[in-house]
């Protein structure tokens, strides 16, 4: 072999230093595509499990505004095989607020109290008493007149909060689901109020958006309309 051909070869140590380049580029590139594969299924099965969770919350809040809540806290669980995924799973559970929360306390949290509502407080913030040491705006004098109110918007606010107490839970909903060798799962928590439940007993009526009380006040409010529009006809018809 003539030199100039010897030197335009390769020597053996170039070509296994050029294989091991190769060779962990093509590693590096089998594990990014690897990871992007694995993230894409993750992904997927979060938006499944998401779509899952969502169409059974949907469901369990039409249930609870059917039939009303227990007088306990309840928990079940089951998967999602109807929906073709029975290797997804769901565990609810509905809690009631804590014994320890008094009626006005409950209030307090609506409106955005630190603490229990004062129904002197709001008393006076309702018939245009200044708060104490203020000036300026309509007074009222603190008399029976104000003693008087405010007993009774105690009393309504005492009533209002013990039925929020029994009308209001919190529901969290868990979904989990295997992914490889471990379970992957997120909660949704939130709060529902029946106060008055469209169906007592599970069966929907005619109008099940509607409230029997609110249904029979609005059959009864139709009922004088069309028996005025009748007297006012005959008014007119009269020689």
């Amino acid at each position: 072999m003539s030199p100039s051909r010897r030197e335009r070869a390769f020597t053996l140590l170039e070509v296994m230093v050029a294989l091991g380049l190769l060779a962990a580029a093509l590693m590096a590139t089998a594990d990014l595509a690897g990871s992007a594969l694995r993230n894409h299924e993750r992904t997927r099965d979060l938006d499944v499990a998401v779509l899952l969770a969502r169409g059974r919350m949907a469901a369990l809040e039409e249930r609870y505004e059917d039939s009303g809540f227990q007088d306990h806290d309840e928990e079940e669980s089951g998967d999602f095989s109807q929906d073709g995924r029975p290797d997804v799973r769901w565990r609810l559970q509905v809690l009631r607020p804590a014994p320890d929360l008094s009626a006005d306390q409950l209030i307090g949290m609506l409106v955005g109290e630190t603490g229990a509502v004062d129904a002197g407080d709001l008393a006076k913030k309702l018939l245009g008493s200044p708060a104490a040491g203020g000036s300026g705006g309509p007074t009222v004098d603190a008399g029976p007149a104000m003693a008087m109110f405010t007993t009774l918007l105690q009393a309504r606010l005492t009533a209002f909060g013990e039925a929020l107490k029994q009308s209001l839970r919190e529901m969290r909903l868990t979904v989990s689901w295997p992914s490889g060798a471990e379970t992957r799962s997120f909660t949704v928590t939130t709060h529902l109020v029946v106060l008055n439940p469209k169906a007592p007993g599970g069966a929907r009526g005619d109008s099940p958006d509607v409230p029997p009380s609110m249904a029979a006040a609005s059959a009864a409010a139709a009922a004088q309309r069309a028996a005025a529009q009748r007297a006012a006809g005959a008014l007119k018809v009269k020689p």
